[in-house]
């Protein structure tokens, strides 16, 4: 019996620890099952075409607008000090509206601890909706519109996902760490340019 309570008393204090570590997360999931997304700002309507603020993604329906870094180097230590400051480009992937996949990667959830303003930031990425729209704007403010096509849980090192092989096509990849507090599995939403 009191082995039993011992391991009780160590799952519990794990649980809690893992809560702690993911607070800002879980306080998220909470706003939104309460109040719904949050509301994002932004200056014009979107529209494809239309000049916005440069270098920007909006998911109005999730309530996200992050800054997208463009890395200059495929390495861990300059992905996670771009992904403080926003979502992040992945390197000789397509830019916005060209043709190829222009590929975004953002934390779903990040230490207490940690520096930036967008640990969470992809946090309800699982929540897009098919049919939906992504706006990301090119460093020149230009707007373009990718309607959600499809969305799934892939394998840590599902490079495939990365290719540009994409028959002429202009779609938009955007992925996260999944579950919550791990880097087991990448959560992707697949979006295609709307022209």
């Amino acid at each position: 019996m009191r082995k039993r309570y011992k391991i009780l008393i160590a799952l519990g204090a794990i649980l809690v620890l893992f809560l702690l570590l993911n607070f800002p997360y879980f306080w998220l999931q909470a706003k939104n099952l309460l109040f719904g997304p949050p509301q994002v700002q932004h200056q014009n309507s979107s529209d494809a075409g239309e000049l916005i603020e440069p270098d920007i993604l909006i998911i109005e329906s999730l309530g996200i607008r992050a800054p997208i870094v463009y890395a200059d180097e495929k390495m861990e230590e300059a992905f996670q000090s771009a992904l403080a400051n926003g979502v992040v480009h992945y390197p000789h992937t397509a830019l916005p509206g060209e043709e190829g996949n222009v590929y975004i990667f953002g934390h779903s959830s990040d230490y207490v601890w940690s520096k930036g303003d967008y640990k969470t930031v992809f946090a309800l990425l699982p929540e897009a909706e098919i049919g939906k729209k992504i706006i990301i704007s090119n460093s020149q403010g230009k707007a373009f519109t990718y309607i959600v096509t499809d969305k799934f849980a892939a394998a840590a090192d599902d490079v495939h996902l990365l290719s540009q092989e994409t028959n002429g096509k202009r779609i938009l990849t955007l992925q996260t760490s999944y579950p919550i507090g791990t880097a087991l599995k990448r959560y992707i939403v697949i979006a295609k340019l709307l022209e």
